[in-house]
């Protein structure tokens, strides 16, 4: 039987919310029909995503900013990864001249992933990286591609901490942007009164978990007032066949001048899910004409970068 990673992380949070001793969730194949590196949609994907490598160029405070790439671009994962998932992204931004950087953030001393702890301490995280990012390549803005819970952090450091005015383009994969019912599962556990009494727990080990959800106070905080922030270009990608982030269409900000769309309106046959986002070619090209509209590619099935 075959796994994907976000089937796995729903299939952790219905053991934890309804008190079972396995559950196994099968999910529907997860890669681009053309992709130059297809992840398989097994536990060693997840692994794979997991793994610490060496991506050239990544963290580089020697890189230099041009006309053309004025900015430095942040790269933040998603909740239960590291900075590793961005090993097929990161390389071609850099081979477009970006200077790139990425930390792993939200993560216990002892811990293998990411994105546990307070999502409030993880945004201040990121700032901290983003104003040592400013300040040793002498710019005063960033750019910030965001997957997942990395996709709101930096909402939250520039609306309640210190990143007011240092963000210039967020580009959001999948992003939690209203917060999530996790396939329903929040939903029937909240119905079975089996909500609260696992509250204690998922707070002891990953905290960030119960913030996501979409009626938590955390998410309700981040909205208040409205879902973008001032001066920010937002732009947001979503896929029909995320299970994390449901229903998929609360990855979209309400907004004016707000880019939302979904993978399957530039490639129908595609089948990513929520991991597997950032193995897609169609949404690096997305990505790609966000940062620099001024030179788009046409994003579809047959999108080829490398």
């Amino acid at each position: 039987m075959k796994f994907t990673f976000s089937s796995v992380l729903s299939a952790t949070s219905s053991a934890i919310l309804l008190a079972l001793s396995a559950v196994q969730v099968v999910a529907l194949p997860t890669v681009d029909p053309i992709a130059a590196d297809p992840s398989p949609a097994t536990m060693g994907a997840i692994a794979a995503h997991l793994e610490k490598r060496e991506i050239t160029g990544l963290n580089n405070y020697n890189c230099k900013l041009t006309e053309a790439h004025p900015r430095p671009l942040i790269l933040v994962h998603a909740t239960l990864l590291t900075l590793d998932s961005w090993k097929d992204f990161a390389p071609v931004l850099i081979k477009q001249g970006y200077c790139v950087f990425a930390l792993t953030y939200g993560k216990y001393k002892q811990d293998t992933f990411g994105g546990l702890a307070p999502i409030e301490d993880s945004s201040q995280e990121l700032g901290n990286f983003v104003d040592n990012v400013l300040a040793k390549l002498n710019a005063t803005q960033v750019d910030i591609v965001g997957h997942s819970q990395g996709g709101i952090l930096a909402r939250y450091w520039i609306k309640y901490q210190t990143g007011a005015g240092k963000v210039k383009r967020h580009v959001g994969i999948s992003p939690i942007n209203h917060g999530t019912t996790l396939s329903s599962i929040v939903t029937i556990a909240k119905a079975l009164k089996l909500f609260e009494p696992s509250k204690p727990l998922l707070d002891a080990i990953a905290p960030s978990f119960m913030q996501m959800v979409d009626t938590s106070d955390f998410i309700k905080k981040l909205n208040a007032g409205g879902d973008t922030a001032e001066g920010v270009i937002h732009s947001n990608i979503a896929t029909r066949f995320d299970e994390v982030v449901t229903p998929y269409q609360t990855c979209f900000q309400d907004h004016p001048g707000i880019t939302n769309v979904l993978l399957q309106d530039f490639c129908l046959l595609s089948l990513n899910e929520h991991l597997t986002m950032v193995n897609s070619n169609v949404v690096l090209q997305f990505v790609l004409n966000q940062l620099d509209p001024l030179k788009a590619k046409t994003a579809n099935c047959f999108s080829q970068l490398f």
